[in-house]
């Protein structure tokens, strides 16, 4: 999918793939064609001139004309059904390359709405359109036919149905907003259900806050959505049966004046007269699918502006390489990263941050909440880039060209991960035996199995997902190790199998361990405590005042 993507429907289509819309206008134009040659043909045996001729070149346009028409919209469906794989598979792969803090100013609810419900109203218009070009293409064979017969007929015709485009894009406008307010609102109510599931814990220890929430937040968001739907479908109900009614206004005058305007022209009549009655259903669809054709703008309009607010992936001419060797040290030289709350226009310091880590060390970091803890473990996987200062590997200075290497070094169980099913990227052949050492240390082998490379369950407590994020860690087998508060909600049993089997198990095949905790009961396990104050860090040496390893010049 290109970086810049047309903001109309059509357009967008053509630009994916030039070819395979020139086959289907192809056989769209000559499947109309042969339409309007059926119609041609009755028109001739209804005024007498029936043959075995004419009865085979019927039978013979009746084949012509499946085929072609199945041919036009088949190779439709495919083009959008493919533009539609081709858009969400570069969204993916954008989003994976986007830096995480765009990510995070960009909303998880508004991505999701556009990943879900904007594409599915691109689906849901690829369905559509095969069936609303296959009308075009009939309504222009039809009216080139008509011109044939009478050029008269032909302009009074496409000058009436030229007037009723006019006035529909005109009134149309009205249902277009109730369509763009629809679309704001959805946003807001994503918001307010991703609040529901994920806030579910809280609202149901308060029975109150619970009801509340659903009655005062939640129900006037969804009546409001209500009436914007209501006020757009309704808007559009009315516009498009106008729109209907005036296009039978227009067979009628034509129907009814022909025969004033030419009163022995008996052939001509009945030829019009079957044209108009073949053009209703096409023109009825089209008329039809356009609320959906319109919303699928919308929602490409949305998608548009979050591809441009992306990150291109990088080129498969560029594999991820990892050029630091083995790693011997990690250094943060005079690192500073501010944080701006879009809340209270406050900001945060952290930095600027001095501190070498070297290979095979136990560093746990400590500090209170809101103290820069999270910030300095995105600093130090390489998923925030500092605005200040240099963070080097083996002296090696990281920039934004070797940043994702750098990050290949790492593996992480952060305080909000996520945990996939799929065992991604760890396609080891003892795979199957590690997993199962690690299973039944951590108490899940009896709950978890590896079946063909996944887990077998995920429903499981959330100290258990816990306990499982961290197997799927150990089996990445990176020679950096971050725990971001990984025993904060483990049973007394597994926080000492964490701290006393687990960390010096991997600090045996010389990984460097970073721990986020607040376990002061096993520090003595750490081989330096590294407190976070404000945005500082100080070295907590015991019998002694804490060493000052940063201060903040903020």
């Amino acid at each position: 999918m290109k970086s810049r993507q047309p903001t109309n429907l059509l357009s967008f289509l053509v630009s994916q793939s030039p070819l395979l819309w020139v086959l289907t206008i192809t056989a769209g134009l000559v499947g109309g064609a042969s339409g309007a040659g059926l119609i041609a043909l009755i028109a001739k045996n209804i005024s007498g001139g029936m043959s075995p001729t004419i009865a085979a070149m019927f039978f013979a346009l009746c084949f012509i004309h499946l085929a072609l028409k199945c041919i036009s919209e088949i190779t439709l469906l495919r083009l959008t059904q493919r533009t539609i794989l081709a858009l969400r598979l570069s969204l993916s792969r954008k989003l994976l390359a986007t830096p995480l803090e765009r990510l995070q100013a960009l909303g998880k609810s508004n991505m999701l709405v556009i990943l879900t419900k904007d594409v599915d109203a691109l689906v849901l218009a690829s369905q559509l359109l095969p069936l609303a070009f296959g009308g075009i293409v009939v309504i222009v064979g039809c009216l080139a036919y008509m011109a044939w017969l009478s050029w008269h007929v032909f302009a009074y015709f496409t000058i009436s149905l030229a007037l009723c485009l006019i006035c529909y894009h005109f009134v149309e406008r009205w249902p277009l907003r109730q369509l763009g307010k629809m679309r704001e609102q959805l946003d807001s109510l994503y918001q307010h259900f991703r609040s529901l599931i994920e806030g579910s814990k809280e609202l149901q220890l308060n029975t109150q806050r619970g009801v509340a929430f659903v009655e005062d937040v939640m129900a006037p968001a969804s009546l409001h959505l209500q009436e914007s739907s209501i006020k757009a479908m309704t808007s559009y109900t009315w516009v498009t049966n106008a729109g209907n009614m005036l296009f039978y206004l227009t067979i009628g005058l034509l129907l009814f004046g022909i025969p004033l305007w030419f009163p022995q022209n008996a052939e001509l009549v009945a030829a019009v007269c079957l044209i108009v009655l073949y053009l209703v259903r096409p023109i009825s669809d089209l008329m039809m699918a356009m609320p959906s054709l319109r919303q699928a703008g919308i929602a490409l309009e949305r998608i548009r502006q979050l591809d441009i607010g992306l990150s291109p992936p990088p080129s498969n001419d560029n594999p991820v390489h990892l050029p630091f060797g083995e790693v011997t040290s990690l250094e943060l030289r005079d690192v500073c990263h501010r944080y701006r709350s879009a809340a209270d226009d406050t900001q945060f310091v952290l930095g600027p941050l001095n501190l070498t880590i070297q290979r095979g060390e136990t560093v746990f970091i400590v500090g209170g909440n809101g103290s820069g803890k999270t910030t300095l473990a995105m600093l130090l996987v390489g998923l925030y880039e500092p605005e200040k200062g240099t963070i080097l590997l083996n002296d090696v200075p990281i920039t934004h060209s070797n940043r994702n290497s750098y990050r290949q070094y790492f593996s992480a169980v952060f305080a909000d991960f996520h945990l996939f099913e799929q065992l991604l990227g760890t396609d080891q052949p003892m795979l199957a035996e590690q997993a199962e050492h690690y299973l039944g240390l951590l108490g899940l082998a009896h709950k978890v199995k590896i079946v063909n490379n996944k887990f077998s369950t995920l429903d499981l407590s959330s100290g258990q997902r816990k306990r499982l994020a961290l197997v799927s860690a150990y089996l990445e087998d990176r020679p950096i190790y971050l725990f971001d508060e990984w025993a904060a909600d483990q049973d007394p049993v597994f926080k000492r199998v964490f701290y006393t089997q687990l960390l010096p198990e991997l600090k045996r095949r010389g990984k460097t361990l970073i721990v986020i905790t607040h376990d002061d009961a096993y520090f003595s396990h750490a081989d330096r405590i590294i407190k976070v104050v404000d945005g500082r860090l100080q070295l907590m040496q015991r019998a002694s005042r804490p060493e000052e390893l940063g201060t903040c010049t903020a």
